[in-house]
This record gives structure tokens, C-alpha cells and sequence, in this order.
């Protein structure tokens, strides 16, 4: 079976027990999901007269419609299995074009569902098209649940972007030297990202040097900066390759020179309870609250409790980075099968050092399986 049809059944299926009559999303993970189509790069730039109605409407009763500004219509037919797919003319009117499309779903009277990221002149466009319709928000928790479990194709693709994200930790590691920067090894991780067949990163990638006098106030989101990697410091990756639509989010430490003895024992902790965690991770056999309980107290037994990041462990991840459940209070709910989720236990002793570790974990019958495979022995850098 087409694996966008039983996507596209879930998304109905999950409208129908909310009440959803209508659907509408534009270019996004969402899309992705159920259509196939990736975004393409000029969307976000081009700014083309009725470059807002371009979306998918999806319905409970009838295949989906494809509604496209002309200039987003390029080659789409071979990136999805929609057959619908309206195209508008240069010489239309987009709200009326739009309209006409949305009032062959005879909107008068239902509740239709946007998704997050509409812009506001598609959702006023929508709007004026159907004044008697109820207009609702597809909130990350609504589209988070229907995607949660990845099936077999997601699955593969998801493992051919941390494949990537593995060689190109292995290449730009191998380049490292002490006295280079921050923003060197950053411009050299995004290099090996693409040489190996990435797209890009999947989101703005972080290479954070700690340690031998650096500042205390500096905050770990400040990266990729002219520091330079001196001996005595640690230097966190944290990133993640796109691979067709699909994200991989990961993390290893590298020791510049002879590690800080508190370093290098924080990052052992780290990598060692993480492993410890993958075990856990079978079908039904713990929550993600439990899971950031669990490492909290493993942490703790190790004396890092002070300085441990204790809800930073991780998050769901697919065609975004950050999908729900995260693995923090208030989510409770037994795992599945077919999640996938990050695990990156954290320590940050501001000034001292900042050691993580970041894999993503396919949830199994039994255990985790960590798709992103690198070691996890420390990595100390000596020239």
C-alpha cells in the first residue's frame, strides 16, 4: 500500500475524533507528511502574487486537493501522488481562485483546521472565502500525535540521515587541530553534511567551546563563534543533518588537548547512563517522564546532579526537529513502537566545561536502537 495513503487516513481519522470538517496546510512538515512534496527553497523568498493560497485542503469524504501558485508548480507532479492539483492561472484573482476551490468543499457551517504555520494573508483569504465556517488551529500536539509513530519509509530515511551526520562528525573531526576556531569546524561540519549527501543541517548547527578561562557568562546558545580551541577546553557539537524532508539531531564531545579531569568524567557519565537508557526504551515499558527521571537519578548517583541539564534529555524528532512528547513533565504517556526520539544528557559547568552526548533512538519491542552510531569514547584532539 501507498505509504501516503495510510498517512492520509490517520490525518482523517484524527480530524473526525476532534471535529476537524476541513483541513488546510501549507508547505511545512505537515504537508510533507501527507503529500510528499518538500518545500521548495524559493518558497520563503519569492514573493509572488498569490503565493498565499498555495496549500493542501484535506477533507474526510474526498481525495486531497493541491492548490498551487503557477510558480510552485514546477515538477510537482513527480514529487507526490495527489492527483488533484489546481494550478492558477496568472491571470486570476488568488482570493477568488482560492475561494472557488474551498467552496467545492461547501465550507458554510464547519469546522476547518489551519495549520500552524499559514501565513496570516492565507488565513484572512480562507477566512473571507468561508465568513460562516469555524477556523481552528492544527496545534503541534494534534499534528505531533498523528506523526509520532514513523513507519517503515520514514524510518529508512531517518537512518540515511544519521548515517550522514556519523561520517560527518568521523571527517571534520579528523580535520580538527588546536588553535582553530569555533566557526571553523562549524563551516567545515556544514561542508561534510552536503558533501555526503545532506541537504543542509537541520537546524543551525552548534559547536561550543568550554573550558581553560573561558567566560562563565557566556550561555551555551552562543556558538560558532571566532573562539579559539584552546588546549585544556572541551568543544560540544550539537547538529543535525536534512535528508528529504527528515531531520537527524545529534552530539559528541571533543577534548582539546589533555581533558579537565571533572570534563572527562561527566562526559564518561553522560555516555555511559545514556546507553543505560536505550534499554529501557521498549514498546510500552516506560514514559518519556520516566525516562527523564530515570536519567536524572543516574546523573545524580554520579555526582554531576548539580550541574546536569535535567530537562534538555531530549524530544521526539521526524520531519521536524523538535516534535512532541519531549521527554520532561507533563508526558506520561507509554512509549511505542516506531517513536523516535533524541536522548542528550547534558552537563554545564559555566567556564569549567560543557560535555554532551546526543543520539537518535528508534523505539523497538524490547530497547532502543540508537540509528546515529558513533563512538563513545572520549575524542581528545592533541596538535
Amino acid at each position: 500500500m501507498n505509504p501516503y495513503h495510510t498517512r492520509l487516513r490517520r490525518v482523517q481519522d484524527a480530524m473526525a475524533h476532534a471535529g476537524i470538517d476541513l483541513m488546510y496546510l501549507n508547505y511545512g512538515p505537515d504537508m510533507t507528511y501527507v503529500s510528499g512534496i518538500v518545500a521548495p527553497l524559493y518558497y520563503y523568498i519569492m514573493k509572488s502574487p498569490g503565493d498565499w493560497i498555495t496549500g493542501l485542503i484535506i477533507s474526510l469524504d474526498r481525495p486531497p486537493v493541491l492548490v498551487l501558485q503557477k510558480a510552485f508548480a514546477v515538477n510537482v507532479t513527480t514529487q507526490t501522488w495527489i492527483d488533484d492539483i489546481r494550478i492558477m492561472p496568472d491571470t486570476s484573482d488568488p482570493d477568488r481562485f482560492l475561494a472557488d476551490v474551498l467552496h467545492e468543499f461547501a465550507p458554510a457551517g464547519k469546522t476547518i483546521a489551519l495549520g500552524k504555520m499559514v501565513w496570516a494573508q492565507t488565513a484572512l483569504s480562507l477566512r473571507a472565502a468561508a465568513p460562516d465556517a469555524r477556523f481552528i488551529a492544527a496545534t503541534n500536539t494534534f499534528m505531533d500525535q498523528i506523526r509520532v509513530i514513523k513507519d517503515p519509509d520514514e524510518i529508512a530515511l531517518m537512518q540515511k540521515a544519521a548515517e550522514i551526520t556519523d561520517i560527518a562528525l568521523t571527517e571534520t573531526v579528523a580535520r580538527m587541530r588546536i588553535g582553530m576556531t569555533e566557526r571553523d569546524v562549524a563551516i567545515e561540519l556544514d561542508y561534510q553534511m552536503r558533501r555526503h549527501g545532506g541537504d543542509g543541517p537541520s537546524f543551525y548547527p552548534g559547536i561550543i567551546c568550554v573550558g581553560n578561562g573561558s567566560d562563565p557568562q557566556r550561555h551555551i546558545f552562543t556558538r560558532n563563534t571566532d573562539m579559539i580551541l584552546a588546549a585544556g577546553t572541551s568543544v560540544a557539537f550539537d547538529y543535525g543533518t536534512l535528508y528529504q524532508g527528515y531531520c537527524s539531531d545529534f552530539g559528541r564531545s571533543v577534548f582539546m588537548g589533555e581533558p579537565h579531569p571533572e570534563a572527562l568524567a561527566a562526559y564518561r557519565s553522560i555516555t555511559t547512563n545514556a546507553q543505560k537508557l536505550f534499554e529501557t526504551m521498549g514498546d510500552g515499558r516506560t514514559t518519556p517522564l520516566q525516562i527523564c527521571n530515570h536519567m536524572a537519578e543516574l546523573m545524580t548517583a554520579d555526582g554531576f546532579g548539580e550541574y546536569y541539564m535535567v530537562y534538555g534529555l531530549g524530544h521526539s524528532i521526524g520531519l521536524e526537529v523538535h516534535e512532541e512528547p519531549w521527554l520532561k513533565p507533563p508526558y506520561d504517556e507509554p512509549i511505542r513502537e516506531g517513536m523516535i526520539f533524541t536522548i542528550e544528557p547534558k552537563v554545564w559547568k559555566p567556564g569549567v566545561f560543557y560535555v554532551r552526548c546526543e543520539d537518535v533512538v528508534l523505539v523497538g519491542a524490547d530497547r532502543g536502537t540508537p540509528l546515529t552510531r558513533s563512538t563513545y569514547e572520549p575524542i581528545v584532539i592533541t596538535t
